[in-house]
């Protein structure tokens, strides 16, 4: 038995670095197949919309991904490293959520009084908003747990075929949007809630055929998921707030005009960093094994995380250069203004995620607190001090300084002091 941190966990079968490749290549597929899908929803939403209409999409959005972070707390990190030996993806996919059901009730319920707020804005009425809002959160939530016992059981492609199945739907949604011309904030929303709600539901019916659980659930190893989870969940809300606060500031100190503009180009600089989160999510059992074994090389994964931060940041400024006029429209051309510093902001980020995926595979899950939550503060103050005198431009300026500063702090964390040793 060791231990990671203060988080037990017991020696078992573990999918193959091979095994890890594969589960690698089958969590981003449909991050990537997310990610073309949601070039193709920007233009048409921005178009439809225009840049009011697409912030006001923009932060509905941004406060379902909040509500799904908060519902997951952690387990989602903690669960692929915790994961009892022996547990089928049907097994896993119980257990992922049994750990989000309660706080995933408790949140979506939380978040309606927020939403409420932004649909008195959309025109489209504080009920309908609200109704749709809380179908998408809840089929994000459970979209979650689907991801979760993808990359900790190492059978991914249910997930896959699911999150691939959702983004066609969406795909179809948004053509007809834009086909007959609605320009309703909550129409839009309710395109992504269909999307949402297919992925898991679909991913659940192929996992069904699959083989059955093996015994119930381990309250013990649920337990200490959930415990190493909710260490692990400051950490998490404060990345989050990092990468969206951006998004929730900018219509209260600038516009939604402002934030339309901002969010066609800084998604982009989110897509580009997914690829390195399911990296590190499908390698997370790997290298706490290797951490125990004493023979974990960290110098290889950081050093590709700076060789694809690298490419991602150039490619963001060339694609983006090129694109943004032709294909969104004069009305956002401004947006080209954002690139040099959101393309920063892209390269730093890739490399803290996997500075900090290695920090709690190595039983450090302080290493996580301490570079995302100063991030966290640098963040907003830099928000609140550029935006109202810079807009977008100040939001994008703002979020690579703290990106900068949380790689710093989390390359700082994994490098000094000694490895905490296995139990």
């Amino acid at each position: 038995m060791t231990v990671v941190g203060h988080a037990t966990t017991t020696a078992g079968p573990r999918p193959t670095h091979r095994g890890g490749l594969r589960t690698t290549a089958l969590l981003m597929a449909p991050q990537m197949a997310t990610a073309a899908a949601s070039l193709l929803i920007n233009v048409l939403a921005a178009r439809t919309l225009g840049p009011a209409g697409r912030g006001q999409i923009a932060l509905l959005l941004q406060v379902g991904y909040l509500t799904n972070l908060c519902a997951q707390a952690g387990t989602d990190r903690a669960y692929p490293v915790l994961i009892p030996p022996g547990r089928t993806p049907l097994a896993a996919l119980a257990d992922t959520l049994r750990l989000v059901t309660p706080t995933g009730l408790l949140v979506v319920a939380a978040a309606v009084p927020v939403v409420a707020v932004v649909g008195a804005d959309t025109g489209d009425g504080i009920a309908l908003t609200v109704v749709v809002f809380v179908v998408a959160a809840a089929a994000m939530v459970t979209g979650g747990a689907v991801r979760t016992a993808a990359a900790a059981s190492g059978t991914a492609v249910p997930f896959a075929v699911g999150a691939l199945t959702g983004q066609v739907v969406l795909i179809a949604a948004a053509c007809a949007l834009t086909t007959a011309e609605v320009d309703s904030a909550a129409g839009w929303l309710a395109a992504y809630a269909a999307a949402l709600t297919t992925a898991p539901a679909l991913s659940w019916l192929l996992l069904r055929r699959r083989t059955p659980p093996i015994g119930p659930s381990p309250a013990a190893g649920l337990r200490q998921a959930r415990q190493l989870g909710l260490r692990l969940l400051p950490a998490g809300l404060a990345s989050l707030i990092m990468l969206r606060a951006d998004r929730l500031f900018l219509p209260w100190l600038g516009s939604y005009e402002q934030l339309g503009l901002y969010i066609v180009v800084a998604t982009v600089g989110e897509f580009a960093v997914w690829p390195v989160q399911s990296w590190v999510d499908a390698n997370a059992a790997r290298w706490h094994r290797q951490h125990l074994a004493g023979t974990l090389n960290r110098t290889r994964p950081l050093a590709a995380a700076c060789g694809y931060g690298l490419t991602a940041a150039a490619a963001l400024i060339g694609a983006g250069r090129l694109l943004v006029p032709p294909v969104f429209g004069d009305d956002y051309r401004d947006a080209t203004n954002l690139l040099l510093p959101l393309a920063a902001g892209t390269f730093a980020y890739a490399v803290s995620r996997v500075a900090v995926g290695l920090g709690v595979a190595t039983g450090r899950a302080r290493s996580a607190l301490i570079a995302d939550i100063p991030a966290m503060l640098i963040a907003v103050a830099a928000y609140l001090l550029l935006i109202p005198h810079s807009g977008a431009y100040g939001a994008a300026v703002g979020s690579a300084i703290a990106y900068a500063a949380g790689a710093l702090l989390a390359l700082a964390a994994l490098t000094t002091g000694r490895p905490e040793p296995a139990r």
